[in-house]
């Protein structure tokens, strides 16, 4: 009679250990789970600003671009002198070709931004994929 009340326990205990265990690893996955939904969420917000900043900084740009543009139009027609008017001329094709350039500048550091981040998450997935065939 002894012996079958210590198997009982033992095995009472052992499905108590096992059923810890179980709710341990569960807990586990769950918050490994939530950390990387968390860090894509993060991810996410992080380039959806740098997207905002940069259009913002795009939009900055064309507006300084139109108005410096409208001032050198009136100052030219203001002045009345052929030489000073030829400078100014000569300095808005500068600042226009300068801005052209920068513009151009940042739209290629958009694509290779986008792209990378692109690459960044095939590589992630390919991964992830091997891991799953490895085990």
């Amino acid at each position: 009679m002894m012996m079958m009340k210590i198997k009982t326990i033992i095995i009472i205990i052992i499905i108590i250990i096992i059923i810890i265990i179980i709710i341990i690893i569960i807990i586990i996955i769950i918050i490994i789970i939530i950390i990387i939904i968390i860090i894509i969420i993060i991810i996410v917000i992080i380039v959806i600003i740098v997207i905002i900043v940069i259009i913002v900084i795009i939009v900055l740009i064309i507006i300084t671009i139109i108005i410096t543009i409208i001032i050198i139009i009136i100052i030219i027609i203001s002045s009345s002198s052929s030489s000073i008017s030829i400078i100014i001329i000569i300095i808005i094709i500068i600042i226009i070709i300068i801005i052209i350039i920068i513009i151009i500048i940042i739209i290629i550091i958009i694509i290779i931004i986008i792209r990378d981040f692109n690459r960044r998450r095939i590589l992630r997935f390919d991964a992830s994929k091997l891991k799953m065939t490895h085990f």
